[in-house]
């Protein structure tokens, strides 16, 4: 045999290093998918809670008595109010579309207040400049607990003045 060559490969030190790297690396990306795993839920949940604020305001806002509508417990269903609701209205309920978690809706209103235009900041009412009915602000407030983290959507519509 020759001697003269000297031997190839790897220590051992040099593959417990590797094998250091490696494991870093897997272990970072595991967590990176966790993470990403994890904002993927409240970003469905979110979805679903903002979903669900559009759809009360939007019946809201087409009811002819100008009620919010009623919610049911079950699954989040709307139907129409027949007497106005002693506002806020709160509701928890769980949808059947969506997370399959329970959300909080909140529904409110209340008269309108400023900012108002140039014209009828030094009037308290807007009544008194001929309009019929003075303007409300509805809200649809959606909670709902994820990882023992409270959420919450509003959403706001200003009744048409007529």
């Amino acid at each position: 045999m020759n001697s003269n060559n000297p031997m190839s490969g790897f220590t051992l030190i040099e593959i417990l290093v590797a094998l250091v790297i490696i494991s870093v690396a897997v272990l970072s990306i595991g967590s990176f998918t966790i993470s990403i795993v994890s904002s993927d839920q409240v970003s469905r949940e979110r979805a679903t809670a903002v979903s669900l604020a559009e759809q009360i305001l939007e019946y809201w806002q087409h009811d002819t008595n100008d009620y919010a509508p009623l919610i049911a417990t079950a699954d989040c269903g709307l139907t129409t109010s027949t007497t106005a609701p002693a506002y806020p209205v709160s509701v928890t309920c769980t949808p059947t579309s969506g997370m399959g978690i329970p959300y909080t809706i909140i529904t409110n209103q209340q008269q309108a207040t400023g900012p108002l235009p140039a014209n009828l900041s030094s009037f308290k009412k807007f009544t008194k400049q001929g309009y019929t009915i003075t303007p409300k602000t509805k809200v649809a407030t959606v909670s709902w607990t994820n990882q023992g983290k409270m959420h919450t959507v509003y959403l706001t519509n200003l009744s048409k003045v007529q």
